[in-house]
């Protein structure tokens, strides 16, 4: 749906539409009871009036078949248009107030449905109010009335387009307002260097796996001798090869791993469902996925579910420190 379209409901949708019908039916049931009555009212005219509302409201809470439910609001609203012009006539044109019974449907189509519902329900409402004569015979009210009619259409048109363009805004401020809110989530959870998620995440995503009946690996990945890179190669290669090396360790991940930057040259790695001589494996092969002829050391903790984050990553870190002292590159586990 383009956004010149406006909001709009699925039909099928009938638990939603009856609920958005709610306020519309009470309005339409209070204005009708509202109608001026007097001795010139034409009785027959009134009575097929009030059938036609009354048909218009049970085609829109009746169960129908796929087709008529995509096009209830408009035949409906048709209906109930047509009921309102059979009561001008009745009750004495429009100046007898009757008139603004027809903003009913036009509000329900601004507010809920999309600008081609509304043009049809506008043009309807048109074509009932001015071509009355087609419908009970010759007009019974002066050619003011026509006048006053054709004022109303106009009036009725705008109001409805202005409403619609408002809540098709507010829909647009309400997405923008949501769009600013994940920006703002995925800044704080997200690594700006490689993208990959960051300590905050990270402490996150273990809590959860930790919460839930499962064993999950640890492990701790620190670059080798990353200052000196820095400071042979420059700041801006070794940004480069932090983001190379995680893009390289996604592709060697599965879907429900989780690899972040906690920060500088410090990697961790959570595997979900995963035992201690699977975790040797995927480790190495993210050490073989370095650039530039770099290395790292890692550390592993395995342990069952119930474990307490912090002391799983104190495992994995001392894992890491063995890993460091015995020569780095190369990785150590901890069960």
């Amino acid at each position: 749906m383009s956004r010149s379209d406006g909001p709009s409901v699925p039909a099928d949708c009938s638990r939603r539409a009856n609920r958005h019908l709610i306020p519309f039916a009470a309005a339409s049931v209070l204005a009708w009871a509202a109608v001026p009555l007097g001795s010139s009212m034409h009785w027959g005219v009134y009575a097929l009036a009030a059938g036609l509302a009354v048909l218009a409201g049970v085609w829109c809470i009746a169960p129908l078949p796929g087709i008529l439910t995509r096009t209830r609001e408009v035949s409906a609203s048709l209906v109930f248009l047509l009921a309102v012009a059979l009561l001008r006539d009745s009750a004495g044109g429009i100046n007898s107030a009757v008139g603004v019974l027809a903003l009913l449907p036009v509000f329900y189509m601004a507010l809920y449905s999309n600008r081609a519902q509304l043009c049809t329900i506008v043009a309807g409402m048109a074509t009932l109010f001015v071509a009355q004569n087609l419908l009970v015979g010759p007009p019974a009210y002066p050619h003011t009335e026509y006048r006053a009619g054709l004022i109303f259409i106009v009036v009725s048109t705008i109001i409805g387009l202005t409403t619609q363009r408002l809540v098709s805004q507010r829909a647009d401020m309400l997405s923008y307002v949501s769009d600013m809110l994940s920006q703002v989530t995925d800044m704080a959870t997200t690594d700006a260097l490689t993208g990959l998620p960051n300590r905050r995440a990270w402490e996150t995503s273990l809590e959860e796996a930790l919460a839930e009946d499962q064993s999950v690996a640890l492990a701790m990945l620190d670059f080798d001798y990353f200052k000196d890179f820095n400071d042979t190669h420059g700041h801006p290669a070794g940004d480069r090869l932090l983001r190379e090396t995680a893009a390289a360790w996604r592709e060697e991940l599965r879907a429900g791993d989780l690899v972040a930057r906690l920060g500088g040259d410090e990697f961790a790695l959570l595997l979900p469902n995963c035992n201690a001589a699977n975790a040797l494996e995927v480790v190495e092969r993210l050490r073989l996925r370095i650039p530039s002829g770099q290395s790292c050391s890692a550390g592993i903790a395995t342990h069952g579910s119930g474990a307490h984050p912090e002391a799983l990553m104190a495992s994995a870190d001392t894992a890491l420190y063995e890993a460091k002292t015995a020569g780095r590159n190369r990785t150590c586990l901890t069960v």
